[in-house]
């Protein structure tokens, strides 16, 4: 291990934001404190976006747009900014930048977007994770399990290795091993088992579906994974968690399961703090709207080459609060999460949370995808290590909640495996148009 001295010198300015973030969160503030420093860190973004950055000059001029605010309800006024309008204004937002990088999202689901960014940005969004983390008793340089897929990202060939090379040199130094979302299967967690037991980790993170599928090979194979003294959460990101999710793994683990929430284009938004019902955004980088759909967009008010402002995130959220949220119950997921069943022949839309909480408790499958197709007849593909029917007992549980269920749009195949998004996460909904 590198000596934590040389460390914390090269990670000098991002620890430095991490404890300025800790003072800013531990002074109490009402809420009406909060309120009023998001209003004057967003018309001080506002204003110089407006000046600066030729899409907002487009924009303030396209929806008449004021030049200030005096409460955040006003944002609800703002046209919501969805990732079309950037894909079709590419030229108003890379035009006048300098010195930036492109992260891009989408791909695997559709056109991907293209968002500019700096290095900044980066170190904020690093010192909001670790204030997150610090809600649980984690620091910087603490060990860490990483179930991580976006390995496309190094590139190919020559170049490739390189990138390889300096992401395995950098995760040493940050004492982080990584393992492969990708595979998933009953020998890799297996061999899963046994690296987390020996690395004996502060944390365990990665995508949802990566942490539920280990956590349930443990518990139905009676294995014992209790012995690791340093391990104070588990994460999950990435991907909706539900109910059962969360459960299973506090179940197998015996440690608090965290929800961290973010997206590729904002860093991360939100973690949860005391329990997975209370998921806390950094009031200090983002401003929470809901709309009459329940849909979050947030506004951006850390200082970013490219502010986005009532940007549409598609993630449903409950929350208690109607207007400005700062904290959200939980995230159900997206718009499209949502599946046709016919019952007593008219046709209902159910949340697909139904549908992955049956099949996750049906023992023995380990991965499987539901499909929607155009006709509206329902086909479940499922992993398993034996021949095992399903029908019987998804029926049975899904008859608990609609009795008259047409159970002939239903088919179900058992399958060898499930193809990920080139990201390496699960796609357990697939909804055909």
């Amino acid at each position: 291990m590198i000596d934590r001295m040389l460390i914390n010198s090269l990670f000098k300015k991002r620890l430095r934001l991490l404890d300025n973030k800790k003072k800013l969160y531990q002074i109490p503030k009402s809420v009406d404190e909060i309120y009023q420093y998001q209003i004057n860190h967003f018309n001080n973004i506002w204003c110089k976006a407006v000046v600066e950055i030729p899409f907002y000059q487009f924009w303030k001029k396209k929806y008449d747009l004021p030049i200030s605010i005096n409460n955040l309800d006003e944002l609800k006024n703002f046209p919501v900014l969805k990732k079309k309008d950037i894909q079709e204004n590419e030229n108003l937002i890379f035009s006048y930048l300098k010195k930036y990088s492109i992260i891009s999202t989408g791909g695997s689901t559709g056109t991907p977007t293209r968002f500019p960014i700096t290095k900044n940005e980066s170190l904020n969004s690093y010192a909001n994770h670790y204030l997150g983390r610090n809600w649980w008793g984690i620091k910087p340089l603490d060990k860490i399990i990483l179930f991580w897929g976006h390995s496309h990202l190094f590139g190919n060939g020559l170049k490739g290795k390189i990138n390889h090379n300096k992401r395995l040199l950098y995760d040493w130094i940050i004492n982080t091993k990584r393992l492969s979302a990708y595979d998933m299967s009953l020998d890799s967690m297996e061999r899963y088992c046994h690296i987390l037991k020996k690395s004996n980790p502060f944390m365990i993170i990665g995508y949802t579906s990566a942490i539920y599928k280990i956590a349930k090979y443990i518990n139905e194979n009676n294995l014992v994974i209790n012995n690791m003294p340093n391990l104070k959460c588990v994460v999950v990101t990435s991907e909706t968690v539900s109910n059962y999710d969360v459960n299973l793994i506090e179940k197998v683990f015996n440690v608090p399961c965290v929800i961290e929430y973010g997206m590729a284009e904002t860093g991360v938004i939100a973690y949860s703090k005391e329990n997975s019902e209370n998921i806390n955004i950094f009031w200090d980088t983002f401003i929470g709207i809901k709309d009459k759909e329940n849909i979050l967009n947030i506004t951006t008010i850390n200082e970013r080459i490219f502010p986005l402002i009532n940007y549409k995130t598609d993630d449903i959220v409950e929350t208690k609060e109607s207007h400005s949220i700062l904290k959200i119950k939980k995230i159900i997921g997206r718009k499209n999460d949502f599946i046709k069943i016919k019952v007593n022949s008219n046709f209902v839309e159910v949340h697909s949370e139904l549908f992955t909480h049956i099949l996750k408790s049906i023992k023995g499958v380990m991965d499987f995808k539901i499909i929607q197709m155009k006709n509206l007849s329902i086909e479940i593909k499922y992993v398993s290590s034996n021949n095992l029917s399903i029908s019987e007992r998804f029926f049975e549980e899904i008859y608990k909640e609609f009795n008259g269920i047409d159970k002939n749009i239903f088919s179900f195949k058992q399958v060898n495996e499930i193809t990920k998004t080139i990201a390496g996460k699960a796609k357990w909904i697939e909804v055909q148009n």
